[in-house]
């Protein structure tokens, strides 16, 4: 199955579809919800009051098989969820607006869609405009690619930092930590996180031991801010580059704390400054951060929309399930050794910051297996040993089955797009739960999109041709080509 490009912006563009095909759809979204719209649904039915944050979560079996009693998310409960009845209305509002996206082809070049070769340039090549879209199919294409491979080990941190134009240091909702949150504006600023000119406050979270600068934050930044939408990045406590965080913790893979705390912030923001005019919000993250934003989507609701303006989400490169996808990323051989290997590195010196700061530097410390995390051979040793012991999951199985997305899509009620490659090196190939979204029967309005090649977050070398649009078109707006019409027109991008 192929899937999803969209028409690459003029002059340099956003490498691969991840970008293209995330922005159209919030496009799609802007003008398809009200910004009126959350007024609008409690205007038929009261607010609910809260309930457990996952009650409209399927429960993943216990080690028996056996389903276990409802979970909890594992974030504060500030008003997630409601009645199942007011979920189902809200749903039913929004699954004809998911529905309505229609994905395009990725078509990369036959010589460089290996899922390896794709998942490693997406990290070293994004950046360059002959990687990203091959306009000559032939040789001469493939000759622009090799070329640029000679740039391969740029540093350009210092490039990506200079993109954002505002840091903020935010203390966390437990007053005893803090997170940092890159800005970058559509146009002036007028206030924080607000534009003069923004339609609205896209929220972007990252991947695992990754971070604001990181090509895929910058990418998917610059064409969401192109589109005309400010954007926040979520550095996860301790991923910011500015030293470590203050408590022993950081994050994990349903970690959703910060996000829910952020958006409070947002909320109280409009609520304060009543000279701001009240945008809409949307949500879009990759790898674990797509999987934390799915998990807070389920977690909220309808009150994604209702008590935080949240009107939709596109992510891509989500786990689904980490049970199953633990076999892959630590499989022998070349996942072990460059995926699994490489994590392993980051996450280690992490565990050793942690103990010398919080343990006393007491290798025999009651509050992680730090031996055990040291002489971890596979990324799920490394959590059994330390993010199951830190966060209280009983190990790194119960830590899978509690904070994997899959266990909430039910619970989603805003119009979602996820996009997964079929040949993603790090998750198990027969599971993609499209019965969850709109296209298999699922009463959430998730679009759900596979792609048959693409790797993990690549979307690299796409093959471009004049049915796509042009590369390089001014259209006097200073976004990408046909951005001057309604985003309800902008479908034609995409089918």
């Amino acid at each position: 199955m192929r899937g999803v490009v969209a028409a690459p912006p003029r002059g340099r563009p956003p490498s691969a579809s991840a970008a293209a095909w995330s922005s159209l759809f919030l496009l799609l979204l802007s003008s398809a919800i009200s910004p009126r719209g959350a007024g609008a649904f409690s205007a038929q039915a009261p607010i609910p009051g809260a309930r457990p944050a996952a009650t409209a979560v399927p429960a993943p079996p216990d080690s028996s098989g056996n389903p276990p009693g409802e979970r909890a998310g594992d974030g504060d409960d500030d008003g997630g969820g409601s009645d199942d009845a007011a979920l189902r209305r809200m749903q039913s509002l929004h699954r004809p607006v998911a529905s309505s996206f229609a994905p395009s082809e990725f078509d990369p070049h036959p010589a460089l869609d290996n899922r390896h070769l794709q998942t490693i340039a997406g990290v070293y090549l994004r950046k360059d405009p002959d990687c990203a879209y091959v306009s000559d199919s032939g040789f001469g294409g493939l000759a622009r690619v090799l070329g640029a491979t000679a740039n391969l080990l740029r540093a350009d941190a210092k490039e990506a930092r200079a993109f954002w134009d505002e840091r903020v240091r935010v203390e966390s909702s437990c007053e005893r930590d803090f997170y940092t949150v890159d800005v970058k504006y559509a146009g002036e600023r007028r206030a924080r996180y607000h534009s003069a000119e923004g339609e609205g406050l896209v929220i972007l979270i990252h991947g695992l031991e990754s971070n604001s600068n990181a090509s895929l934050s910058t990418d998917l930044a610059r064409s969401y801010a192109d589109q005309g939408f400010d954007v926040a990045c979520i550095n996860f406590r301790g991923c910011c580059g500015s030293g470590p965080n203050d408590t022993l913790g950081g994050y994990h893979l349903g970690f959703t704390d910060d996000l829910r705390h952020f958006l409070s912030l947002v909320k109280e923001l409009y609520e304060t400054d009543v000279g701001l005019e009240k945008r809409p919000i949307y949500l879009s993250g990759f790898s674990l951060g797509a999987n934390v934003v799915v998990k807070c989507l389920g977690e909220l609701g309808e009150s994604a929309l209702i008590l935080y303006n949240v009107h939709g989400a596109a992510v891509t490169g989500a786990p689904f399930d980490g049970e199953r996808n633990a076999k892959y990323i630590d499989a022998p051989g070349f996942n072990r050794a460059v995926y699994a290997g490489n994590f392993l590195k980051t996450m280690k010196k992490r565990a050793r910051r942690q103990l010398d700061a919080f343990c006393d530097g007491d290798p025999s410390t009651p509050l992680f297996d730090f031996p055990g995390a040291m002489t971890a051979t596979s990324v799920g040793e490394f959590e059994n040993a330390f993010i199951a012991r830190v966060y209280g999951f009983e190990d790194n199985v119960d830590y899978y089955r509690s904070t994997s997305c899959y266990y909430y899509l039910p619970g989603v009620a805003v119009p979602l797009l996820i996009v997964n490659a079929g040949d993603d090196p790090f998750f198990d190939p027969d599971f993609f739960p499209v019965e969850e979204g709109v296209d298999g029967g699922g009463l959430a309005p998730i679009k759900m999109v596979r792609t048959g090649r693409g790797g993990h977050l690549g979307y690299m070398f796409h093959r471009w041709n004049s049915d796509d649009g042009a590369l390089d078109q001014p259209n006097g707006t200073g976004r990408s080509p046909g951005v001057h019409v309604s985003p309800l027109e902008q479908r034609r991008w995409c089918t």
